[in-house]
């Protein structure tokens, strides 16, 4: 049960006055953090808001998207019961709870977007972006890949117990699997190159660059990204992974900046490419 504190706090929680979603994102992500440093709302909370949000109704979804999103569902319930056993400190710096609410929070953004630009979307594919989201660095060490996609790789084999239980079809399972795969930092580009000049549509190779944007659409802000470099910075001297030096650098945020790749629609509704070329030219 939320507490007032919470209900009060996320009235303003993906609410777009004059449809202002820029805005909108970055009060959704203030807010996560506002619960985040003091009474954290949870994950599961989070994604009940998100289906919401995309007007995802129980009686108008198929058996597909109802098996994805209760899978999402069991995955938050259990990232969260997993915290609650263990001390506070063993969670990533970086890949956390906070990181997966932005991710759900930025993918569910881009998709409204979307759905209003263009008119409805396949409702089975958004409940797979949407478990994609929730599950994309489920059981993340807090480590970095030796080798393509070796912490994805074992994402999947976790969340395998879960799509088994509630049912997820093979199609969307395989689907989930290659977003999952393709998360990995080293893949981006070439997941943009995909779609480079085709027109949206819910298919595979849209999927894996909305996570993609989604992944990183906090750390791409002016206003939040410098702190989570700070957050990555502290996950990587963890393990002693000598990028933490830099990382969280003017050096290094310009570094970051300038491989960050933003194709769709969406994410151009929102000027994020712009909005990165004007930080790019005040650290220059």
């Amino acid at each position: 049960m939320k507490s007032h504190m919470q209900a009060s706090l996320f009235n303003e929680y993906l609410l777009a006055e004059n449809d202002d979603w820029s805005i909108c994102l970055e009060n959704s992500f203030a807010v996560l953090r506002k619960s985040w440093q003091s009474e954290w709302v949870g994950l599961p909370y989070l994604l009940g808001r998100c289906v919401d949000f995309l007007n995802l109704s129980a009686t108008s979804l198929s058996s597909d998207a109802s098996q994805m999103l209760l899978t999402a569902k069991a995955i938050a319930e259990r990232i969260e019961f997993q915290c609650s056993q263990s001390p506070v400190e063993t969670e990533p710096k970086y890949h956390n709870r906070l990181h997966t609410a932005d991710v759900l929070t930025s993918l569910s953004t881009l998709i409204f977007i979307q759905s209003k630009n263009q008119g409805d979307l396949d409702k089975d594919w958004i409940a797979c972006a949407l478990l994609a989201a929730i599950a994309h660095d489920f059981e993340h060490p807090g480590k970095v890949n030796q080798f393509e996609s070796e912490i994805e790789s074992n994402t999947m084999s976790q969340l395998q117990p879960f799509l088994l239980t509630h049912q997820v079809p093979s199609h969307w399972c395989n689907a989930l699997e290659h977003a999952i795969l393709r998360s990995d930092f080293a893949l981006v580009q070439k997941n943009h190159e995909l779609i480079k000049g085709k027109k949206f549509q819910c298919d595979q190779d849209w999927l894996n660059v909305y996570l993609n944007e989604a992944d990183v659409m906090a750390s791409a802000t002016t206003k939040f990204g410098p702190e989570l470099g700070n957050s990555l910075a502290e996950e990587w001297r963890m393990i002693n992974f000598s990028a933490h030096q830099t990382v969280s650098t003017s050096i290094g945020r310009k570094a970051f900046l300038k491989q960050l790749v933003f194709s769709s629609d969406a994410s151009k509704y929102l000027q994020i490419n712009s909005k990165i070329a004007l930080e790019l030219s005040h650290l220059a």
